[in-house]
């Protein structure tokens, strides 16, 4: 009897895993037969799809809707108007010319001229009929000095220089046009308007002969505004003329000559601009 009883004993306690076992696995979900993965239905797949686009729609900025431009109506309006992106603002001139006068006193001096040194100096009057256009009236007078190989031509050689034309003087009336204006820097030091013109017109060249040519007349000039009412200036000035000029023989004949002048002034405008 007491063998039995061990024998039942032994039995029962060799069973209890199995019969753990056994329940666990009646409380798991099914599986699969081909494996141990669980199962999805295709509900829970399409739910998880709606949940990722959902997120990424709401990584999407919000579309930016377009405004009409605002009309300015006034000077307070500006405020209201969003700030400029790569917009280039351009100046105005410094100096301003429109309806004012310009008296112009200078120096100048020949540049071309290989027999004579002609150093004069010149008055202009412009008006300006608006920024950039003018009506101008020039003036010069000049004084002739014989260079060193002139006279060594005509005292080593005897060779006379009655054939060269040389000029002691002008008058021309011109158009101009000043196109062009900016800003220079003067040795780091500041900032300097200037205006950049060209003329043109005719007029008569007085020779040292005193015959009167008839000259056209071409310039440019260059002017750093010192003010709004005075400016320091450049010019070239480029001359030509026919004339009358006598060989070794005494034979006159005519001859065009072409006289370049580089010459430097001072300007000064009036009256007073108020428009600015």
């Amino acid at each position: 009897m007491l063998n039995h009883l061990c024998v039942l004993i032994v039995s029962l306690v060799l069973a209890l895993p199995f019969v753990a076992r056994a329940q666990d696995l009646e409380g798991s979900p099914p599986s699969s037969s081909g494996g141990g993965a669980s199962t999805t239905e295709p509900g829970q797949i399409e739910e998880l799809y709606d949940k990722e686009e959902t997120k990424v729609e709401a990584k999407r900025p919000a579309p930016v809707m377009k405004q009409a431009p605002k009309q300015v109506q006034n000077l307070s309006d500006l405020a209201t108007l969003a700030p400029f992106e790569d917009v280039a603002v351009i100046q105005r001139r410094f100096l301003p010319k429109t309806k004012r006068f310009e008296l112009t006193a200078g120096l100048f001096n020949n540049l071309n001229n290989p027999f004579f040194n002609i150093l004069g100096a010149n008055v202009r009057a412009a008006y300006y009929l608006r920024e950039q256009y003018a009506i101008e009236g020039i003036a010069a007078f000049a004084t002739n000095s014989a260079r060193q190989v002139t006279n060594d031509l005509e005292a080593n050689r005897k060779i006379t220089t009655s054939s060269v034309v040389s000029s002691k003087g002008f008058y021309a009336v011109a158009f101009k046009w000043n196109p062009i204006y900016g800003k220079i820097t003067w040795l780091n030091r500041g900032i300097v308007p200037f205006d950049l013109n060209f003329n043109a017109g005719f007029g008569t060249t007085t020779t040292t002969d005193n015959q009167q040519a008839p000259t056209i007349h071409l310039g440019s000039s260059q002017v750093f505004a010192l003010s709004k009412g005075m400016a320091f200036r450049w010019d070239i000035i480029w001359n030509t003329y026919q004339a009358d000029g006598t060989d070794a023989g005494g034979v006159k004949s005519k001859i065009t000559q072409n006289d370049l002048f580089l010459g430097v002034g001072m300007s000064f405008y009036f009256p007073e601009a108020t428009y600015r």
